[in-house]
């Protein structure tokens, strides 16, 4: 037996040229919209299991971290509910939950849009990792895409804690030892720059950025230099998009790419 477990997503996920998108077989995602708030409802096909919740989450979960990753907007859910389908191909037919959300009727759908180039390239991210999503999630990888999500979403509030959740993704992809610092700016810069005069530019700009997270860390100067921020930001999302192409999944095979002469 299957269950069709929903989800709305806040946000503005799908673009206006794209009504549905069948992500894979079993994740459907709609656009919806409610009062003053667009949004998308997630459907997810997942066999009817005691934690068959927490499987569906951790999917839709993943495909936002990974557009969050690509577009530098995130999205949040909320929980759903689950109902009882027989067969994928039912998926997305029948809402249960969210009831208050109108589906948005997108006339002659456009996927070649140049509006529909983010969510399209997610997919087919989502769809390039999903057998490895477990194994990315269990390790610092998956930390440090947590932490990146969490720095996006805290742009718009506090810039605070943007250094804080950039600076543990940095280091969780990098740091070892006791010299964070100076480990954190080597391997950066090594990971994601081949030139050897960029490297020592960008290993600059990562050191003040990490001086800026130890000042705040140990109550110090509280002004927020945006322009460093959003230039270590731009570093982290690249370290992590090259690790995820690559399938550089564990903090081993990072720190051994990192550390080639």
């Amino acid at each position: 037996m299957l269950k069709q477990v929903e989800f709305l997503i806040r946000g503005s996920l799908l673009p206006s040229t794209i009504g549905q998108l069948q992500v894979c077989e079993r994740f459907v995602l709609e656009q919806v919209f409610g009062e003053n708030e667009s949004a998308a409802i997630a459907y997810f096909g997942v066999e009817d299991a005691p934690d068959y919740f927490i499987t569906a989450s951790s999917y839709v979960d993943f495909f936002l971290l990974l557009n969050a990753l690509l577009t530098g907007r995130p999205a949040t859910y909320r929980s759903g509910i689950g109902t009882t389908i027989s067969a994928l191909d039912e998926l997305g037919r029948r809402r249960v939950s969210f009831t208050n959300y109108r589906k948005v009727t997108v006339l002659d759908e456009d996927m070649g849009s140049i509006l529909s180039e983010s969510i399209l390239l997610t997919k087919e991210r989502f769809l390039h990792l999903e057998k490895d999503m477990q194994r990315i999630m269990d390790e610092q990888l998956g930390l440090a895409l947590r932490y990146y999500y969490n720095a996006v979403q805290a742009s718009s509030r506090m810039q605070v804690e943007v250094v804080i959740d950039l600076a543990i993704a940095a280091e969780a992809l990098f740091s070892t030892g006791g010299n964070y610092k100076s480990n954190l700016k080597r391997r950066l810069s090594s990971f994601i720059e081949p030139d050897e005069l960029k490297r020592e530019e960008m290993a600059k700009q990562i050191g003040k950025f990490y001086d800026l997270r130890g000042a705040i860390v140990h109550g110090g100067r509280k002004e927020i230099p945006l322009v460093d921020v959003r230039i270590a930001g731009e570093y982290i999302r690249k370290a992590l998009d090259k690790a995820l192409s690559s399938k550089l999944y564990t903090k081993e095979d990072l720190l051994q790419e990192a550390d080639k002469p």
